[in-house]
């Protein structure tokens, strides 16, 4: 984001949006029960193309990541399943957190088909699968393993929605909630 003439001044969201060939926005939701309520704001108002469903590969999913993948589904976001923490796993505690993961891609709520992603070419041969498939990667933020394929499949993925299309429509800004606090105007 810096300015390539006057290095001292850094450019403002508008510009680099006008000048950017991709724009990747990440929003980090609750996964704790607690805040569903939250997360189910974030992903309905967030007009997202896609989410990646992070799994600790050191335990098994909980109730909530079937949850989460079912809202995702539910609101025709595609999903991607990114398995973290993989350094240091156990084998076995690693293949029982992808077992039911796949298991839950397979229920009849999500209705999807994992695809390991190992290398570039898996990731190609995704593309254009992304309604029927969800791509699985294994990642690890100490190593660094698989976090280059991670990248690279977000680059890769296409755009879903033609966002230009609404630039001529009239903003609409919703309100969810008013507070009034008394001392404050």
């Amino acid at each position: 984001g810096r300015d390539s003439l006057r290095t001292n001044r850094n450019k403002s969201e508008d510009e680099i949006a006008k000048e950017s060939y991709r724009i990747i926005t990440l929003m980090d939701l609750a996964g704790h029960e607690k805040y569903l309520k939250t997360t189910i704001h974030g992903v309905t108002s967030g007009m997202a193309d896609y989410a990646l469903i992070l799994v600790n590969s050191r335990h098994p999913p909980t109730h909530m990541t079937h949850h989460h993948l079912n809202l995702c589904v539910s609101f025709g976001i595609q999903v991607i399943i990114v398995f973290t923490k993989i350094d240091g796993c156990p084998d076995h505690a690693f293949k029982t957190s992808k077992t039911e993961v796949y298991k839950m891609l397979r229920a009849p709520d999500i209705g999807k088909k994992a695809f390991e992603i190992r290398n570039e070419q898996d990731i190609a041969t995704c593309m254009g699968k992304l309604n029927s498939l969800a791509p699985v990667i294994s990642t690890s933020c100490v190593t660094g393993e698989g976090i280059d394929l991670l990248k690279k499949m977000l680059f890769t993925l296409p755009k879903r929605r033609k966002h230009e299309n609404k630039l001529q429509r009239p903003f609409e800004f919703l309100v969810d909630d008013i507070f009034s606090v008394p001392g404050v105007e």
